[in-house]
């Protein structure tokens, strides 16, 4: 009866045993499911906000060059008008610092072309704001050519004598928007390159 006491004893305490020891197990398989979820969903959140940082920062827009710009020596000329001149300072906005230094090297053969454009016109073509605008287009032309950079000017549409036939007229006008989209196209295509935009800082006519 002692023995039979005995081992209904022992399969108690081990009955009881056995309960708090998977119970034990249990808890430490939740823990671990616990850790890793959060340990997963931390690396989630970094990935996450580094991946999102490196987009930000290649969405960011490089900031632009500072303009560049060449002072010339101002020109005094004789227009094409008898006893006019015209007393002209201008700097080049160029494309960027080495196209600077390029037409350091080049600088007698745009100041001459721009003598040559200059000369060849009269106190009236001038003298008007869009005189000046089509100035400018003609020196940035002709300074580039130095720099080997071409287009093409846009034609100026001539005045027809009184009594023209209208479709003379009418011919010479569709001829006129063919030639200046062509133009227009031709300087499209060296946009950003060379002498970008000619400005005058003084531009005087006596």
């Amino acid at each position: 009866m002692a023995k039979a006491a005995a081992k209904a004893k022992t399969a108690e305490s081990e009955d009881g045993a056995a309960p708090k020891k998977g119970k034990g197990k249990l808890f430490l398989i939740i823990g671990l499911v616990v850790l890793l979820a959060g340990g997963g969903g931390g690396a989630w959140f970094f990935l996450q906000g580094k991946k999102g940082g490196d987009e930000t920062a290649e969405a960011k827009p490089k900031p632009k060059a500072p303009p560049v710009f060449e002072k010339l020596e101002p020109f005094v000329v004789n227009l094409a008008d008898r006893g006019r001149y015209l007393q002209v300072a201008m700097e080049l906005k160029v494309s960027d610092a080495k196209t600077g230094d390029q037409i350091k090297k080049v600088l007698p053969e745009i100041r001459n072309g721009i003598l040559m454009v200059l000369s060849g016109k009269r106190a009236e073509e001038v003298t008007s704001a869009d005189g000046k605008l089509r100035l400018q287009l003609e020196i940035r032309h002709a300074a580039n050519r130095a720099l080997g950079i071409e287009f093409e000017l846009p034609p100026l549409m001539k005045a027809f004598p009184e009594g023209t036939e209208q479709a003379v007229i009418d011919e010479a006008r569709a001829q006129f928007e063919k030639l200046s989209e062509s133009a227009k196209a031709s300087i499209a295509k060296v946009d950003g390159m060379g002498i970008t935009d000619v400005l005058f800082t003084s531009f005087v006519i006596q």
